[in-house]
């Protein structure tokens, strides 16, 4: 049995381009790869059973706690007068970018 969790959501479902996190018995994994990667791109293996969830808590996590500080650092720069479409293109030009940003 594997647990097999996916990042990507509807769009990467459409295009083919999940990735999928999954725990269990190596053998079994080894076995259904092709399986995954006929719906993803991404198939990585996290270890034993459970672990495949624990990799998307972990995931989920840290896009959460990088949402909040792009919220923060946009509401920060619009109390000081900094347009919300100037954040933007500072954002998703230098280092701040990321999915939450790009989004």
């Amino acid at each position: 049995m594997l647990d097999a969790p996916v990042s990507g959501g509807v769009l990467a479902a459409e295009n083919g381009s999940l990735t999928f996190m999954v725990g269990g018995l190596e053998e079994a994994y080894t076995a259904s790869k092709p399986l995954f990667l006929s719906m993803g791109k991404n198939t990585i293996y996290c270890g034993g059973s459970g672990n495949g969830a624990t990799a998307k808590i972990c995931n989920n996590l840290a896009m959460a706690i990088s949402m909040l500080g792009v919220s923060e650092a946009f509401a920060l720069g619009q109390s000081l007068g900094i347009a919300a479409s100037t954040l933007t293109k500072i954002f998703n030009s230098s280092s701040a970018r990321c999915w939450s940003s790009d989004t």
